[in-house]
C-alpha cells in the first residue's frame, strides 16, 4: 500500500478518535511507524468496545492492515537520478582527463585540453565575418 494511502487512512481514524473520545494522535507518525500505528490501533479497539463505537473498529482494522502491508519499493526520482549519473561522470572525467586527447585536425589548436571542448575565442588577428543585414537573426523572428 502506497504511503499516501496509509496516511489518508490514518487521517480518517485521526479525526474519529478527536471527536468521540477527545484523543488527538499524530497522522504522520501514525502512517510510518509501525509501534506508534499498533498502538493507535490497540487504543482505537478499546475504546469501540467501552463506547459502542463500530466504526472505530472497522477504522482500526483497515489501519491495522494498511501498516502491517508492505509497501512498494521507494523510487528514485528521475533528478536525482540522473545528478547521480552527472556526479559519478565528472568523478571518473578528472580521474581520466590528462589522459583524453584531442584527435589531430586543423582546429586542434583551439581544443582545450582539459574539457575536449573547442575555445570560443577568435584566433589573434581574425576579425568575424560581417552580418548580413537581410539574414534574420532569429528563427521566425522570435528572440
Amino acid at each position: 500500500m502506497l504511503v499516501s494511502q496509509k496516511l489518508a487512512i490514518a487521517a480518517h481514524l485521526h479525526v474519529m478518535l478527536r471527536r468521540k473520545t477527545g484523543r488527538v494522535t499524530d497522522t504522520e507518525w501514525m502512517a510510518g511507524n509501525l509501534e506508534y500505528a499498533l498502538e493507535v490501533v490497540r487504543f482505537a479497539r478499546a475504546k469501540a468496545l467501552e463506547d459502542g463505537h463500530a466504526e472505530l473498529t472497522e477504522w482500526a482494522d483497515k489501519l491495522e492492515r494498511a501498516v502491517l502491508e508492505p509497501t512498494p519499493a521507494q523510487r528514485v526520482p528521475l533528478a536525482q537520478t540522473a545528478a547521480h549519473l552527472l556526479k559519478d561522470r565528472s568523478a571518473a572525467a578528472s580521474v581520466t582527463s590528462h589522459a583524453v586527447h584531442a584527435p589531430a585536425s586543423e582546429f586542434s589548436h583551439s581544443v582545450m585540453p582539459e574539457t575536449g571542448f573547442a575555445d570560443s575565442v577568435l584566433e589573434p588577428g581574425k576579425t568575424p565575418r560581417p552580418r548580413d543585414p537581410n539574414v534574420p537573426r532569429y528563427v521566425g523572428g522570435i528572440r
